[in-house]
């Protein structure tokens, strides 16, 4: 098993906030979109936008299944424990960050959650990155160097193993 990153108690109280603005319905999206769940993958798909890259687990929370219908262009697995960011999740992030292309997903085995803080720290300024809030709606975000700076304080708080 690699090395993970894992989240402390403290850390949960803090990532329940959103790194961005919540929107009940979509806001209009034009660049490079990432989204991370298995809910907004589904409604961003409904609505005909193409992210560049889903990442989803195929259940909603924790147990619920999700159906994709959609056929994506390639699909990347990667195990990732709950509570956790995988070494092997970070480098499947960073390598599909460096990539140009779009209609790519990444499977998750295990849970997503928090998979939003590898997408910011790798994909570059600008790209939109889309995740859901619990029975909130959909967070919206931007990155940009702050939210990386953030990013990176909340890395170094989360134990190492």
């Amino acid at each position: 098993m690699s090395k993970v990153y894992i989240l402390t108690d403290e850390l949960r109280e803090y990532l329940k906030k959103p790194f961005g603005k919540v929107y009940k319905e979509l806001p209009p999206i034009n660049g490079k979109v990432v989204c991370v769940g298995d809910i907004t993958t589904k409604t961003l798909l409904s609505k005909g936008i193409i992210p560049n890259l889903s990442i989803f687990d195929l259940k909603t929370k924790r147990n619920i299944k999700v159906d994709i219908e959609h056929k994506f262009k390639k699909t990347f697995e990667v195990e990732n424990p709950p509570g956790c960011i995988s070494d092997e999740a970070i480098e499947k992030i960073k390598y599909l960050a460096n990539i140009n292309d779009r209609d790519i997903a990444l499977l998750v085995k295990g849970e997503e959650d928090l998979l939003v803080i590898p997408v910011i720290k790798y994909f570059p300024e600008n790209t939109i990155v889309l995740y859901g809030q619990p029975d909130e709606g959909i967070v919206f975000l931007k990155i940009t160097q702050e939210l990386k700076n953030q990013i990176d304080k909340i890395l170094k708080m989360m134990e190492r193993r």
